[in-house]
């Protein structure tokens, strides 16, 4: 597990799980019995498509997005997924393995979503 972000948030009964990685510029908070599995990649800054986009070039010339990650409370994140800055899990939603969840998406509570392209699978019941 590689944790190098600012501040990580972690609510009680929480867990991180192997091989996981949090990385970026901004803060990555996980709620209350919250799940993140196995592989998963959580990056709260990333570079956006450049013009140039070489090991030459400087950090000011690249398009830098940086934006806290919130997942919710109850929320499961399935193995191998791959969380973008900005990104919001709700409550008790389940982002299946190998899901990529792009920039600023915002997955609603209690929702089953997998892929890339995101799809909305199903609406779980609430408790």
């Amino acid at each position: 597990m590689l944790i190098s972000v600012p501040r990580l948030v972690m609510k009680m009964g929480s867990q991180i799980n192997c091989g996981s990685k949090i990385i970026g510029r901004r803060t990555v908070y996980v709620g209350r019995h919250a799940v993140i599995g196995y592989n998963c990649i959580l990056m709260s800054s990333s570079d956006s498509v450049a013009p140039r986009m070489d090991d030459a070039s400087k950090e000011s010339d690249r398009d830098i997005v940086s934006a806290p990650i919130i997942i919710g409370d109850y929320a499961y994140i399935g193995s191998g997924s791959i969380i973008s800055p900005g990104a919001h899990i709700g409550e008790g939603a389940v982002v299946s393995a190998l899901t990529y969840i792009k920039k600023f998406a915002a997955i609603k509570d209690y929702s089953v979503v997998r892929g890339s392209p995101l799809k909305l699978i199903k609406e779980r019941p609430r408790k």
